[in-house]
C-alpha cells in the first residue's frame, strides 16, 4: 500500500499541476472612459438622440467579468460624460425593470434639451433590472418619445439581445421608428454580453437606414473609443470661420465735439451718418466693431481717461440709432495713454484729440 501511494503522488501533482495551468484567471469587468469634447470644434449633425435602455431580468446575469446591467450602466454613463451640452433634444427610454414596474417599457428623461444632469438622474433612477423583455415596447416609447421632432435623429439600443421571444414584432416596432423619420434615422445597436441567438434580428435591425449599425459593448471601452462614438453618432466638425480683418477708421475729436464735450455736434453726426451706411452697406459681414476714444494730455489722467470713454459711447450709441448692432460693439477709452504724436505742440494735440473705429467684417458664404 505504502509503494503505491507513492506511485499515485506524482501522477496526482501532475494533474493538480495542468489544471492550475489549464484554468483561465477572470474576465475584469468592463470599464469606460469619458472624454471631454472640445464643444468649440464640433456642432451637433443631429437635432435629437434618444437612448433605449435595456432593464429586463437577463440583464442581471453576469457575462465577460460583470453584471450585463452594470456594464450597461457604465456605458451610459460614460457617454452621457462625453456627450458635449450642445443644440440638441434628448430623451432616455427603458423596458423592463424590477418587479414592481407597473409599465414594462417608458421614458425616463425627455424629450428636451440636453442636460447632462438631468439625463444622468434619469439614468440613475433605473436601480434594478427585472421583468420581461418587451424590446418591442421600448423602441414604440422611444418612437412616441420623439414623435414631435424633425430633422437627423439618432436612436442608441443598449442591450443584451437575450432571447428576443417575438422577434419579428421588434423588427417592426424597428421600421415604425425608421418610418417616422423618413431617412433621418441612424440606429445604433450596442450589445452587451456574449449571447448569440439574436443575430437575425440585429443583423436585420442594423441594415434597417443606410447609417444604421451594430457593435459590442467592449469596443467601446478603448481609449478615444467613446468620444469617437459620441463624434460619429452625433457631432460633425464645425465649419472653419474666416479670419477677421478688421479696419480702422479715425475721426478728429474737433470734428465730432466741441471742447472738452462729449456730446456730438450736428456735423459729427453727419460723419458718423456716413459711417453707418459704410457698415450696413458692405458686401462682407460685420462681425465686431471697437470704438476707441483718446485724448491729449491737458488735464489730469483720471478726467481723459473718462472723457475718452463718454466720447466712445457717444459715437457707440449713434451708430447703432443708425441701425448697427450695439452687441457687436465694444467700447473703451485710453485717455492720453495712447498718443500718436507730440503732445507738445498744438498741431500734435490736435492729431490726439479722436476716436477710433475699428469695423472688423468676415466674407458672407458663397
Amino acid at each position: 500500500m505504502f509503494r503505491q501511494s507513492l506511485l499515485t503522488l506524482p501522477a496526482l501533482l501532475s494533474i493538480g499541476l495542468m489544471a492550475g495551468c489549464a484554468s483561465t484567471p477572470p474576465a475584469s469587468p468592463v470599464t469606460f472612459q469619458a472624454e471631454a469634447i472640445d464643444a468649440k470644434a464640433y456642432v451637433p449633425k443631429v437635432d435629437s438622440f434618444a437612448v433605449i435602455f435595456d432593464a429586463s431580468s437577463s440583464m442581471g446575469m453576469e457575462s465577460m467579468g460583470d453584471v450585463k446591467f452594470n456594464t450597461a450602466k457604465g456605458f451610459v454613463s460614460a457617454f452621457n460624460e462625453t456627450v458635449p451640452e450642445l443644440d440638441y433634444q434628448a430623451s432616455l427610454v427603458k423596458f423592463g425593470g424590477s418587479s414592481d414596474d407597473t409599465f414594462p417599457a417608458g421614458t425616463v428623461y425627455g424629450l428636451t434639451d440636453y442636460q447632462s444632469s438631468g439625463f444622468a438622474s434619469g439614468l440613475g433612477s433605473i436601480t434594478e433590472p427585472g421583468n420581461i423583455t418587451p424590446m418591442a415596447e421600448g423602441i414604440d416609447a422611444a418612437t412616441e418619445a420623439l414623435s414631435g421632432v424633425s430633422g437627423p435623429v439618432a436612436v442608441i439600443l443598449v442591450s443584451d439581445f437575450w432571447k428576443i421571444l417575438h422577434q419579428q414584432d421588434t423588427m417592426d416596432a424597428a421600421k415604425r421608428l425608421a418610418s417616422q423619420h423618413q431617412g433621418d434615422l441612424c440606429l445604433y445597436l450596442v450589445k452587451v454580453g456574449d449571447f448569440e441567438g439574436s443575430g437575425w434580428l440585429i443583423n436585420n435591425m442594423a441594415d434597417i437606414t443606410n447609417c444604421s449599425k451594430a457593435m459590442n459593448v467592449g469596443d467601446l471601452a478603448a481609449s478615444g473609443a467613446m468620444a469617437g462614438f459620441v463624434k460619429d453618432a452625433l457631432l460633425q466638425p464645425a465649419p472653419q470661420k474666416k479670419p477677421i480683418q478688421y479696419e480702422k477708421i479715425s475721426f478728429s475729436a474737433t470734428a465730432l465735439f466741441d471742447f472738452d464735450k462729449a456730446v456730438l455736434k450736428s456735423a459729427g453726426k453727419a460723419e458718423l451718418q456716413k459711417l453707418g451706411q459704410y457698415i450696413m452697406g458692405q458686401g462682407v459681414q460685420v462681425v465686431d466693431i471697437n470704438v476707441i476714444g483718446h485724448t491729449d494730455s491737458i488735464g489730469t489722467e483720471e478726467y481723459n481717461q473718462k472723457l475718452s470713454e463718454r466720447r466712445a459711447m457717444a459715437v457707440r450709441d449713434f451708430l447703432v440709432s443708425e441701425g448697427v448692432k450695439g452687441s457687436i460693439i465694444d467700447v473703451s477709452g485710453e485717455g492720453e495713454g495712447s498718443p500718436v504724436a507730440d503732445n507738445g505742440t498744438n498741431e500734435g494735440r490736435a492729431l490726439n484729440r479722436r476716436v477710433e473705429v475699428h469695423v472688423g467684417a468676415e466674407q458672407k458664404a458663397n
